[in-house]
């Protein structure tokens, strides 16, 4: 498997990743009940007390039906990098997508919740 092509796999993920949040954060659904679910219970909880609860639990249909759609398409787009990256076998392909993923929770740790989130006015709850 060539690194350079894994390199460009982790930004393009990171590049792909951003644009599906920043499409699901788009228009009104930045500012929607039904988007509380992916903040964390201590926001949840200071946000109900001035709006409506809503199921923001992880078996409402929503939130499974969200989070299933994403785990299929992040699969595809997985299987789709170990295939363009020249994996072998079920390990290689196993070992970079794990890779991909531990990446992927880096970026998105480090600098989509720390950096871009924190300020930018349009992630914040009203």
């Amino acid at each position: 498997m060539s690194g350079w092509i894994i390199l460009a796999e982790m930004a393009a993920f990171a590049a792909l990743f951003t644009a599906v949040i920043f499409a699901v954060y788009r228009g009104d659904g930045k500012h929607s009940p039904s988007s509380i679910h992916n903040y964390p219970p201590d926001i949840q909880q200071e946000y109900f007390r001035t709006h409506a609860r809503v199921d923001v639990s992880y078996r409402s249909g929503r939130v499974l039906l969200t989070k299933g759609l994403g785990v299929l398409f992040f699969a595809g787009v997985l299987l789709a990098c170990a295939l363009l990256a020249g994996a072998k076998t079920f390990a290689q392909g196993f070992w970079l997508a794990f890779g991909l993923m531990v990446f992927i929770g880096l970026y998105d740790t480090c600098f989509l919740d720390w950096v871009l989130f924190a300020n930018l006015p349009m992630f914040r709850l009203e």
